[in-house]
């Protein structure tokens, strides 16, 4: 399905310049649009069925749901990369398994660089993990005081994009470990 977003957005940015060429031209984009969006719309269909085939991804999938910023797409995206839930023991494994964990540079003149993400992972995980850290940096109230702990030690934007990201992920995995709704207290207790 991602490849076919890519190319439905590919398409429409060509026709947001319509002006710039023929109408012909204009048609075939359009022509090429139509059977891409409904490919799109097949697959959603497909992912749907298949999600609500067995009782317990159906249960999962409303579990991520419950947490602020995670959707159903997002919550589809989580469980389809997410690898086979018995071979994890903590959520840091999970995090590690979609990247999300610092790179520390130890080579080269400079110990002192900067660290990032490791990126070894799962990036559909990650990639699905960013929208929601951007919007849970900029209104989620439960997560307001780490933002806010992150600021006050001059991390940058991204390094906080990222460490709600690698948040919003140990938050999914106890949701689905435990098989319960997101429980805003225990978030609360461990800032």
């Amino acid at each position: 399905m991602k490849n076919l977003k890519q190319q439905q957005t590919q398409v429409g940015n060509f026709l947001e310049n319509k002006d710039c060429f023929p109408k012909s031209v204009e048609k075939v984009y359009q022509n090429l649009l139509k059977p891409i969006e409904k490919q799109i719309n097949t697959i959603s269909v497909a992912m749907g069925q298949l999600i609500s085939s067995k009782e317990s991804l159906i249960q999962d999938c409303k579990n991520l749901q419950s947490i602020p910023g995670i959707g159903k797409i997002t919550a589809i995206v989580i469980l389809a990369e997410m690898p086979d839930f018995s071979s994890l023991e903590n959520a840091r494994q999970l995090a590690a398994y979609a990247g999300l964990t610092p790179s520390h540079r130890t080579s080269g003149t400079s110990l002192k660089g900067r660290s990032c993400l490791s990126k070894i992972g799962s990036p559909s995980l990650r990639k699905a993990l960013y929208f929601p850290a951007i919007a849970a940096k900029n209104y989620n109230p439960l997560l307001q005081p780490f933002v806010k702990k992150l600021e006050k030690k001059g991390k940058h934007t991204m390094v906080i994009i990222g460490a709600i990201m690698r948040k919003l992920l140990h938050i999914c995995f106890g949701v689905l470990k435990y098989k319960t709704v997101f429980n805003p207290k225990i978030l609360k207790n461990n800032p």
